[in-house]
């Protein structure tokens, strides 16, 4: 099941229509997981006109630093940026996705163990206007196995047209 379902998600994100490629939002992230601690990586935010001018996929990547053992996070969230009037200096919005979190730990001389689980996004966030630069902060709840509260930031830099 976990597979059928990393393999839609991936078909899902390789179905993006080439022309939102050249108007892509890519950058840094950190991110603050209630059991894994602080954490950095990195977002690309593709916009899906043909379905909704308020849509995008975005996939991220997030290394985690907790103590005594390592994880790390991959997802694949559908972003739909609610409308508002043109001079508000943010942007709301919600997503939901899918998340695939890995956690393994050094036994020692016993080896080592690993789990790697599949979750649900579900969250929120605000977007700071800007013309090439964009902030954003948000939060999150993954369900599954490894469930957690995220908060997270980061700057988006758009690529392209």
């Amino acid at each position: 099941m976990k597979k059928l379902l990393c393999t839609v998600a991936l078909l899902g994100m390789l179905a993006v229509p080439a022309a939102a490629v050249a108007q892509i939002n890519i950058g840094p992230l950190a991110a603050f997981h209630d059991d894994f601690d602080f954490g950095v990586g990195a977002f690309a935010g593709i916009p899906v006109p043909s379905l909704d001018e308020n849509l995008s996929i975005v996939p991220s990547f997030v290394y985690y630093f907790p103590d005594n053992f390592d994880a790390w996070e991959m997802n694949g969230d559908v972003v739909y940026a609610f409308e508002v009037s043109d001079d508000t200096p943010v942007l709301p919005f919600a997503f939901a996705g899918l998340n695939l979190t890995r956690v393994s730990v050094d036994l020692g001389t016993f080896g080592s163990a690993s789990s790697t689980e599949m979750g649900l996004n579900l969250g929120g966030g605000i977007q700071f206007r800007s013309e090439s630069v964009n902030p954003f902060a948000g939060a999150k709840f993954t369900l599954g196995d490894f469930d957690g509260f995220v908060i997270f930031g980061g700057v988006g830099f758009a690529v392209g047209g």
